[in-house]
């Protein structure tokens, strides 16, 4: 009996301490859900920042120099004066190379954070982790326009200070989850939590595609400068 005691009294101590006990109470609304709330937004800011550049890297280019310069030469790559006489050229002579190493140098920076990400987080703290990677993404976005007019090497640099920023943020928000979420309710905050990226993605691609013919500065800087002051997910 002594031992059956030591057992439950052990068992009940233990459900106590574990943020999985919340799945006793599953069908009620909890920390967790605020949780999913926060990541959803937090990844929607994330990949928003990350892949606007994609779209206004079209407007920023001038498309005469890259199309003089390719090796691909062909009726169907040429564009229709009549379509787009409207359209203003962008002043960066960058050819598709260039053009290449500027997209990719991103995840030059994404790649070298993703092992040490959870470590860090769970030695500082996945909320404060988080936080600051999309704050130091985020504050990088504003300055790159002024980035871009400098020179290419410093648009380049910083792309791969915000690669490391952002790498942090999916093992920091494995490393939070793992505490947070009751076993039997992993498969819907988790995923929910993640969507964020898809439906990011979906917002900045048409969203940066009007700002870029319709934005105040030059109208491809304000890509960056919308994007960058909208920070929905705050850790505190």
């Amino acid at each position: 009996m002594d031992v059956m005691n030591d057992d439950n009294a052990s068992s009940k101590h233990s459900s106590d301490l574990l943020p999985s006990n919340i799945s006793r109470e599953a069908n009620r609304f909890g920390k967790r859900h605020i949780l999913v709330l926060l990541g959803l937004l937090g990844f929607i800011n994330v990949y928003a920042l990350r892949v606007n550049l994609s779209v206004a890297l079209v407007a920023m280019v001038n498309s005469t120099y890259t199309n003089q310069n390719s090796e691909v030469s062909s009726h169907e790559c040429t564009p229709d004066s009549s379509t787009s006489e409207k359209s203003e050229d962008g002043t960066f002579e960058w050819d598709q190379d260039t053009q290449g190493i500027i997209l990719g140098s991103f995840f030059y920076g994404y790649i070298f954070t993703q092992l040490p990400g959870g470590w860090i987080a769970s030695k500082y703290g996945a909320k404060r982790v988080i936080g600051f990677g999309i704050f130091w993404t985020t504050a990088l976005t504003l300055l790159t326009p002024l980035a871009a007019r400098f020179s290419l090497y410093a648009l380049v640099a910083l792309r791969i200070l915000e690669g490391l920023g952002e790498g942090v943020t999916f093992p920091a928000m494995h490393a939070m989850w793992s505490y947070w979420a009751p076993p039997l309710e992993r498969t819907k905050l988790v995923p929910a939590t993640y969507s964020g990226s898809q439906i990011g993605t979906i917002i900045a691609y048409p969203l940066s595609g009007w700002l870029c013919a319709n934005g105040f500065a030059g109208g491809w800087p304000s890509v960056f400068y919308v994007f960058g002051k909208f920070v929905p997910l705050n850790y505190k």
